[in-house]
């Protein structure tokens, strides 16, 4: 049957020089210097092109491992997906899912034999060809390594699950149906078996790779510099080539405060910026020269409530907190960049469930709710942690501590930095009463979402935080990955919505919109709303 696939801060004194004819100047704006680009040889630039520009985005995020089979998170997957290839990609505000590897696939009437065809021009950066045998190699290798996205692929095949039917040609047999297979094709990235192999070490090439590309992709590792920059080239002989006109690189500067990023989008000398507070696009949206926009996004803002552990353990007291909120304050902390979410998907994410009853802001229902609870009816102490830096975190701690004052709930609001409160959640008894999270868009299916959030397997991960079990819901979430008719798994999916929104797992704020900061000057830029999607650099270009 044919498979129809829909087409860190740094030193004041410190300059940020990007190699030889790359950067002709570098400027101060705050207590960063950001670099200036300049000529250097991109091919023959159309008359729109800046040329040789190299494009200056920056971030609030690090790089710490781009490793494909142990690295996973928004700046990693960015670069993974401008350094690696994969048998799919998700573009655009639509995330359409589109062939890039593959150029065709089938799949067997019970949904467990895909096959692939590759396209012949796939090369690898080092010039040799990419073939069957590679996509073999790195399924092979995440899952050996069995972290990163490896829980994708896990639970549905196995090592002996995929093999090389001839170089253009390759097989994977599942273990049971999985209904968004070809989403998490998006996800495996094909590496370089002789460059791994080369430099393998004692782990299978990850203390190489963390900081070390194997791949295919557009682009090429120039300068890294951890927690200060990091430098990207553009292959000239991307085997894909280069639709539009070929920037020469960019750069990926570590900048943690937002202010500091604002002006110097608004001084011109950066192209790009992420992670702004709702302030400083207030400030930046309307001014020349610069876009904010505001694009429907798929990641969701949820409050993770520990199930097991204290208070949030009682369902009563879980229900209680989710009626006190203040859901309108919080969408005022946003200046209306967001959109009230009333359950765990975002209502225009394929499968969401437009009809549950949310919970709304109601004190006297908090009320009831609380004397529903034996232990804690009478008042208790609660923590709130939140991500150091994130304002609009800290803000939703205010609001509930502002909140629950009126329920004799003594919250206290404590700021940590991630990979701390990462460490923390591996086990219940250290997991915060409370803590905001913004879901990771893996890909835009329930299953993404759900299955990371609610099902047991994943309590102790950063999605999983709340450490959730229920029988009843993993099952159905099995269901729902096993099974291929998407109205049948919308189904299933309706009942584990039901449930949790009726279990109070989350307190359900809001889905942000999106889409990248940015100059004018910037040109070919497209959204997309998966994770390490936007941007992808090899659409991009600068404009005089």
């Amino acid at each position: 049957m044919k498979q129809s696939v829909p087409s860190s801060q740094v030193d004041r004194r410190r300059f940020v020089q990007l190699g030889a004819g790359a950067v002709a100047a570098s400027t101060l704006v705050g207590n960063l210097t950001f670099a200036t680009a300049s000529a250097q040889d991109a091919g023959t630039p159309t008359p729109e092109q800046d040329e040789g520009a190299v494009a200056i985005f920056a971030s609030a995020v690090d790089i710490p491992n781009i490793d494909p089979a142990v690295g996973h998170d928004g700046a990693i997957a960015t670069t993974q997906k401008n350094v690696y290839d994969t048998l799919y990609r998700h573009l655009g505000e639509s995330s359409e899912l589109v062939p890039w590897l593959a150029t065709d696939s089938t799949v067997s009437d019970d949904g467990l034999v895909w096959t692939f065809t590759l396209d012949e021009r796939a090369t690898f950066q080092d010039g040799s060809p990419l073939t069957a045998s590679a996509v073999v190699y790195s399924l092979q290798r995440l899952l050996a390594i069995n972290k990163g996205v490896a829980w994708m692929f896990s639970s549905i095949t196995t090592s002996e699950g995929v093999v090389a039917i001839d170089d253009h040609t390759v097989e994977f047999t599942l273990t049971q149906p999985f209904g968004p297979f070809l989403h998490a094709l998006a996800w495996l990235f094909i590496v370089n078996p002789a460059v791994v192999d080369a430099n393998a070490g004692d782990d299978q090439g990850q203390t190489w790779l963390t900081s070390n590309s194997a791949g295919s992709g557009p682009f090429k590792i120039k300068r890294w510099e951890p927690g200060t920059l990091y430098e990207f080239e553009s292959d000239p002989n991307y085997w894909k080539g280069w639709e539009t006109p070929r920037i020469a690189g960019y750069v990926h500067q570590v900048a943690r405060e937002s202010s500091t990023k604002r002006l110097a989008l608004l001084q011109g000398q950066i192209h790009a910026a992420d992670v702004l507070s709702v302030e400083d696009l207030t400030l930046l949206d309307g001014q020349e020269g610069i876009i904010v926009p505001a694009l429907p996004g798929i990641s969701t803002y949820v409050v993770m409530l520990n199930t097991k552990v204290g208070p949030t353990a009682d369902v009563n007291v879980r229900r209680a907190l989710s009626y006190a909120f203040d859901y309108d304050a919080i969408i005022e902390v946003m200046n209306g960049r967001a959109q009230r979410l009333i359950g765990p998907l975002a209502s225009n994410l394929p499968g969401a469930k437009t009809d549950l009853v949310a919970y709304e802001t109601n004190l006297d229902k908090a009320r009831e709710e609380l004397a529903k609870s034996e232990q804690w009816k009478d008042g208790f102490d609660l923590e709130f942690v939140y991500v150091t830096g994130y304002e609009e975190e800290r803000k939703t701690g205010l609001i509930l501590l502002d909140q629950l004052s009126n329920l004799n709930i003594n919250l206290t609001i404590t700021p940590m930095e991630w990979a701390n409160a990462v460490a923390l959640f591996a086990d219940p008894e250290t997991s915060p009463a409370m803590f905001p999270i913004y879901t990771g868009t893996d890909y835009p299916d329930p299953d993404n979402f759900l299955w990371q959030s609610f099902h047991s397997s994943s309590a102790g991960t950063w999605m999983g935080a709340s450490h959730y079990e229920n029988p009843e819901i993993d099952a159905l979430l099995e269901q729902g990955r096993a099974t291929v008719d998407w109205d049948e798994r919308v189904a299933i999916y309706d009942q584990v919505q039901t449930t949790v929104v009726e279990e109070a797992v989350q307190l359900y704020l809001f889905n942000q919109v999106g889409g990248l900061t940015r100059r004018t000057t910037l040109a070919g830029y497209e959204y997309c709303p998966v994770m390490g999607s936007s941007p992808f650099w090899h659409g991009i270009y600068v404009a005089k």
